[in-house]
């Protein structure tokens, strides 16, 4: 069970870590519904990350907290990069490919390392991750931005 844990929480901090990349993203954005779409995407993350400690802490598991050293250094260059005036272009693209990248890793560890009972926790936090991939397409295609 000690590797489903270590596996979980490395699940956890890559919630974590989209966690940052949205927030930071929103931080610089005026009121409108690129901001509004990007929050609910923020909002998700929350949740995931939410569902994940409970379900380490409620089966025996020590819950880490944050993004470790690898999320600070992109929540730092994130921040870095949005100080300047970012195109809603470049940054839907960034965080299209965190989105992308992550899902991709997640899926990865779950499927080599976790039984059954933890991949069915996983699903709907991965079913909600495609979906979020879907919806930065479209903002990247210019449906919600214009």
């Amino acid at each position: 069970m000690d590797r489903s844990f270590e596996v979980l929480n490395s699940i956890l901090a890559g919630e974590h870590m989209a966690i940052e990349e949205y927030q930071s993203c929103v931080d610089v954005l005026s009121d409108g519904p690129l901001r509004n779409h990007l929050t609910s995407i923020l909002t998700d993350h929350k949740n995931h990350a939410t569902r994940l400690a409970y379900y380490i802490q409620m089966n025996g598991g020590k819950v880490r907290e944050g993004a470790g050293l690898a999320g600070n250094i992109e929540t730092w260059k994130n921040r870095i990069r949005n100080l300047g005036k970012v195109k809603s272009e470049q940054m839907l693209d960034h965080l299209y490919s965190g989105e992308d990248k992550g899902l991709a890793r997640a899926v990865q560890y779950s499927e080599r390392n976790l039984s059954g009972a933890d991949k069915e926790l996983l699903e709907p936090i991965f079913a909600d991750e495609h979906d979020h991939l879907k919806q930065l397409q479209k903002l990247k295609e210019g449906f919600f931005y214009q």
